[in-house]
């Protein structure tokens, strides 16, 4: 059936959602990004300069709890889009999170005296309750965009609120978390992480609560019957051509992403000589997050999403590669250029990934005539978490390559040219590669905007 011009513009324009609702969207992702960048950032030197975890057995602490949310994300999402109730059948779900994640938050950073494996052990298990609590709200929190419009752009007007807000977060875990472990002076590292952990928890414990309470007027367009199983849930979701092949593009810029993050504090600390650059570094990728977000907005409508994508990420691998020539570049100058490089790039990769994730939900229902976005979500939910631990495990695994020596809070361990190296490499041109692959892989995604305006008109 063909469409007018002006009907097509319209329909992927789509109804404007109410201020209110882009605000309360946005702000979870305050909650969600504090608990990601934290744990990325902090979770692994927590482990092996704090509590005297040997690299290799961090890096497993940090990915198993991950790996769980690969079954119970999906099946989450599966049982929030069963939920009836008059909040609909995503916010029940995100206020049982909001009741779990900031207690489990505290309790991670918790600092009992402990040290070496029994540390790991509890770790692992706090870091597990803390990545299924994250689980419950994060999964109906991506679902629900692609309930409450239509609009293909819109979407990304709704993304592009939740990308500003993820900057805030990125400010809140990535530039003063670091200040507040390092606030309690020197020789108190476990007094820092155990101020971070409460106070990030309260933040997180906020946004949740705001943004449950923000999306109260968000349009409800649509109700979920009973669904099927979640094994032919996932088979019909794995089915979808086009989410099937966002899923692996998606998932390594999440690595790529978290092995750069987990670098950052070994990179300052180590190589440059002043931990307290970590903040400073992280702000100058957070700036660009927000003040790009309406650049990226505007190239996304006229370029489409697809190569507006491989844009931000050629920008993400720019800055990286820069980022390994600090030691030859003058040090904290070029770092903050590079920075800012990569920032730039972080900005599109945080918001075109989740609004074409949006898009291939609407178009899984105009297809199939299916609703599967908590499943949908649920999986990328797990992808992730699975990714951001990946990333922390690839760093984890160049330290231990390169001869890295854990220590306690408190002692001075000097570590050797070919560790400074090893942490270098492991923190700028490792994910440098896997965006790179990222970005060939794009190549196969085909849902644009005239596809996705020819499957809404049929659905219509």
């Amino acid at each position: 059936m063909s469409v007018p011009p002006a009907a097509e513009a319209e329909r992927l324009r789509g109804p404007a959602l109410p201020r209110s609702v882009h605000a309360g969207y946005g702000v979870g992702a305050v909650a969600t990004h504090v608990f990601s960048t934290v744990p990325s950032l902090l979770l692994l030197i927590y482990l092996t300069d704090a509590l005297a975890v040997a690299p290799a057995l961090a890096g497993f602490v940090v990915v198993a709890p991950k790996a769980v949310d690969i079954v119970a994300s999906p099946y989450i999402g599966m049982r929030s889009d069963r939920t009836v109730s008059r909040w609909g059948p995503r916010r029940p779900w995100m206020l049982a999170g909001t009741a779990a994640l900031p207690v489990c938050f505290a309790l991670l950073f918790a600092g009992l005296p402990l040290q070496g494996a029994p540390a790991a052990l509890y770790v692992l298990v706090v870091f597990t309750a803390a990545a299924l609590a994250a689980s419950v709200f994060q999964v109906p929190y991506a679902a629900m965009p692609g309930e409450i419009t239509d609009g293909y752009h819109e979407r990304s007007a709704l993304q592009g609120w939740r990308t500003v807000f993820v900057g805030v977060a990125l400010l809140l875990g990535g530039a003063l978390a670091p200040v507040l472990v390092d606030s309690t002076g020197p020789g108190r590292a476990i007094e820092g992480y155990r101020l971070m952990g409460v106070v990030m928890a309260a933040v997180v414990m906020a946004a949740m609560a705001a943004c449950v309470y923000g999306t109260r007027s968000a349009p409800l367009r649509r109700r979920v019957g009973r669904t099927r199983g979640l094994a032919d849930q996932f088979r019909s979701a794995l089915g979808n051509p086009h989410f099937r092949r966002l899923l692996p593009t998606a998932f390594l810029q999440v690595v790529s992403s978290g092995t750069m993050i987990a670098g950052v504090p070994y990179v300052t600390g180590h190589v440059m000589g002043e931990p307290g650059y970590t903040a400073l570094l992280v702000v100058c990728v957070t700036v660009p997050l927000i003040a790009t977000m309406p650049l990226w907005t505007a190239v996304s409508r006229r370029l489409d999403k697809r190569p507006t994508l491989a844009l931000a990420g050629a920008f993400f691998i720019a800055g990286a590669i820069g980022l390994y020539f600090i030691p030859v570049m003058g040090g904290l100058p070029w770092a903050i250029a590079m920075s800012v490089v990569v920032g730039t790039g972080n900005a599109g990769c945080t918001m075109l990934p989740y609004s074409m994730l949006t898009d291939c939900i609407a178009a899984t229902r105009a297809v199939s005539g299916r609703h599967q976005a908590g499943v949908l979500a649920g999986i990328w939910s797990s992808m992730e978490a699975l990714g951001a631990a990946l990333g922390a495990q690839l760093l984890s695994a160049a330290l231990a390559a390169s001869g890295y020596r854990q220590s306690a809070a408190g002692e001075a361990v000097e570590q050797t040219d070919r560790a400074l190296q090893g942490m270098l490499i492991g923190s700028t041109l490792v994910p440098a590669a896997v965006m790179l692959g990222s970005v060939l892989l794009l190549r196969l995604y085909r849902l644009d905007a005239a596809e996705m305006a020819r499957l809404t008109a049929a659905e219509a």
